[in-house]
């Protein structure tokens, strides 16, 4: 009440004793009222005032922090933004994958450091899509994957020996060359396989030492670069490898022989005659008949009549690819007295296709 009195003496429409004040009542406590609105107006503003400075600063602050960024800055940002999208398995971004990759591709030297810099990844995704990134920058990306071989950091180093590998710039040779004796057997058989990919004469001696890797994938890798080089001085390890413990160096091994062709038939030849083992030998028939050289009609001849139906099955196989007309004849006499379903369907399927 008496602070009702004390606004109503400050009023030169109202008297300042309570009967007056309650008489007059209605005039009163509509002024009162107003002049209390009006108090809490400005007590509400002094303390929105208080926080204005506190505003000024973060706003100085912000602007502070933008204009610090580096162009360095602005171009992580760009590239970060991107790569989110280029590595992205969300249906969200589905459509915006290939342009991502598209535009970090096109800016090539610029996006290349921040790109190095994601290699650390184990995210198999990313990892695609930075190999995917790099393939399309092509031979600028060679020095920047070339300098991270010899990180210290093993996800780094093998994801860029598989990117230069799919890159198969021939300046990356001398790089590569370095890495081929790694303590990592993965990144020895990343480095490997690279070579082989890029096709350099350089890559035929180590890929060649490879084949006595203690390692099985290196071996394989190995078998597999070899094939990719085609190069005939290599065709007696090759041979040897056909005898590996591990199938699959095996067969890349017979591979890659059949791929170096007819430079290889004297040694096959040499060697069918005295096959180190039942596995090599049945690789061996395969690769005769892959080279398809008319100087294996006669020892096929002779293992088509052989007491073994796997080697004859083989040997019926061969002569078909070789096609001619001795061949032919080989396989109709032979057809005439064989008893073994496997080796009577093969001979069908090259005399009655």
């Amino acid at each position: 009440m008496k602070a009702k009195i004390v606004i109503a003496r400050m009023s030169g429409n109202c008297r300042t004793t309570k009967q007056t004040l309650f008489r007059r009542g209605t005039k009163c406590r509509a002024f009162i009222t107003t002049q209390s609105r009006r108090m809490h107006f400005v007590h509400r503003l002094d303390a929105r005032s208080a926080f204005y400075p506190i505003i000024f600063i973060l706003i100085l602050m912000t602007v502070s922090f933008a204009s610090a960024q580096t162009p360095t800055d602005s171009i992580n940002h760009v590239v970060d933004s991107l790569f989110i999208r280029a590595a992205s398995i969300s249906v969200y971004y589905a459509d915006q994958v290939a342009p991502a990759k598209q535009r970090l591709a096109a800016m090539a030297d610029t996006a290349a450091p921040r790109l190095i810099e994601k290699m650390k990844t184990q995210d198999a995704r990313e990892m695609q899509a930075l190999e995917d990134i790099f393939k399309q920058i092509g031979h600028p990306a060679v020095p920047y994957l070339v300098n991270v071989l010899g990180s210290t950091d093993v996800y780094t180093r093998r994801l860029s020996a598989r990117v230069l590998a799919v890159i198969a710039d021939s300046s990356a040779v001398d790089g590569l060359l370095h890495y081929t004796n790694d303590l990592d057997f993965r990144m020895r058989a990343g480095v490997i396989s690279a070579l082989g990919k890029i096709k350099n004469k350089r890559g035929v001696a180590p890929s060649k030492a490879a084949l006595t890797d203690n390692d099985y994938l290196v071996r394989l890798v190995a078998a597999v670069a070899l094939a990719d080089l085609k190069d005939s001085t290599t065709v007696k390890p090759l041979l040897k490898a056909l005898s590996d413990p591990y199938y699959g160096v095996r067969y890349s091994a017979e591979d890659a022989i059949s791929k170096i062709g007819k430079p290889a038939a004297k040694q096959v030849l040499d060697e069918l005659s005295k096959p180190p083992d039942t596995l090599a030998f049945y690789l061996l028939i395969q690769i005769a008949g892959n080279i398809a050289d008319s100087r294996f009609e006669d020892p096929l001849s002779k293992i088509i009549d052989s007491d073994d139906p796997n080697a004859r099955a083989f040997a019926a196989e061969s002569l078909g690819k070789i096609g001619s007309q001795k061949a032919m004849d080989i396989l109709h006499k032979r057809y005439e007295i064989e008893t073994h379903p496997l080796v009577i369907a093969k001979i069908e399927a090259v005399v009655l296709k």
